[in-house]
């Protein structure tokens, strides 16, 4: 609903239901219902119409001088004298439509009446003020909010497409190094690797487009890239895969595994001489997926995996998608010669 629809029929709702009290008043409190009449109904109908005028004018004079951005030690006071002023309007103009309609034989200019009266006018536009306004600020606040959340969720877009877009030069390199050595020795293994490289590269550029994939659209990427590498350690590296397939279906960041192993790889694999190995196992623990990556290597040698880019980038991601302290990833040193890289993050995403 539109904020002037809103208005219009708040106005008239409020006023007419003002109407019926003061009729409800006259004819039950006041115990005059003998005389109530034709005239004392024009009378209560004109009030109401004074009051929505009187009203909708003061709005327009809000709207006008723009007194919803004054601050409340200036906006109090000239609500208040606002009021009195409309209060005394209000008093005058039923006083002179009863003399008109014949309520009333003469104007009673006895100035205690007309203090009371101008008193209960001007108590009555304050509530209306106090709900005008009320209502304006609460729908304001809230529009500031749709727009805060709106202007955070931009963010949170931009810096996960930055941090996506920083994946990619790293990974192309790697790769394209492992094909290189395999184009004249064999033609036929460099096929499949640069087969796999496009697989890759396609979900790299799909990952741009979505938050979240599937642990095993995640997982065939990762066995893409692991199959590259191998081409470049050949020997020197072994991998194992335990998989839960109960997991498969769990969402989980796009490309973020491949990361992970990429880091183990880069810090871990490369360093050794021979017996390099990266064991990838995932399974549930209540309503987390975990996922853990072992590779051999220390975390006390240089470059390791407790530094670069890749640990940093994973965290960030992991906080702008799930929220802070709601996925975790941290690498500890499980044994010796052994390091473990450890992904927890919810099986829902909220």
């Amino acid at each position: 609903m539109s904020k002037d629809r809103a208005y219009w029929i708040s106005q008239a709702g409020g006023w007419g239901a003002y109407g019926l009290i003061v009729a409800t008043y006259y004819m039950y409190v006041l115990g005059d219902s003998l005389h109530f009449g034709l005239r004392e109904l024009v009378s209560i109908l004109l009030m109401c119409v004074f009051g929505f005028v009187i009203t909708h004018l003061f709005r327009a004079v809000v709207k006008y001088w723009n007194w919803v951005k004054l601050p409340l030690i200036r906006l109090i006071p000239q609500v208040l004298i606002a009021n009195i002023v409309m209060g005394a309007a209000y008093v005058t103009l039923s006083s002179i439509s009863e003399r008109v309609i014949g309520i009333s034989e003469q104007l009673d200019f006895q100035w205690n009446i007309i203090f009371v009266a101008m008193s209960n006018a001007s108590l009555i536009f304050l509530l209306w003020s106090l709900a005008y306004f009320s209502m304006y600020f609460f729908r304001n606040y809230k529009q500031e909010e749709i727009e805060r959340l709106k202007w955070e969720g931009a963010i949170k877009d931009f810096e996960l497409n930055k941090l996506r877009s920083q994946l990619n030069p790293h990974f192309m390199f790697n790769a394209l190094n492992g094909i290189r050595s395999l184009v004249d020795e064999d033609p036929n293994r460099a096929k499949t690797a640069i087969t796999q490289m496009s697989n890759i590269l396609r979900n790299s550029l799909l990952a741009d487009r979505a938050k979240t994939v599937t642990l095993g659209e995640e997982l065939r990427t990762v066995n893409d890239y692991l199959n590259l590498e191998k081409l470049r350690y050949e020997e020197r590296m072994c991998v194992a895969t335990h998989i839960d397939e109960g997991t498969l279906g769990v969402q989980v960041p796009p490309m973020m595994i491949q990361t992970i192993v990429e880091n183990a790889i880069k810090h871990g694999v490369s360093k050794q001489v021979s017996d390099g190995f990266i064991d990838l196992t995932t399974y549930t623990d209540k309503n987390m997926l975990v996922i853990e990556i072992r590779n051999s290597g220390n975390l006390g040698q240089p470059d390791s995996n407790s530094t670069g880019f890749g640990i940093l980038n994973t965290r960030q991601r992991l906080e702008l998608i799930y929220g802070v302290r709601q996925a975790t990833f941290d690498i500890l040193q499980e044994k010796e010669g052994v390091v473990l890289a450890k992904l927890q993050i919810p099986t829902k995403l909220q």
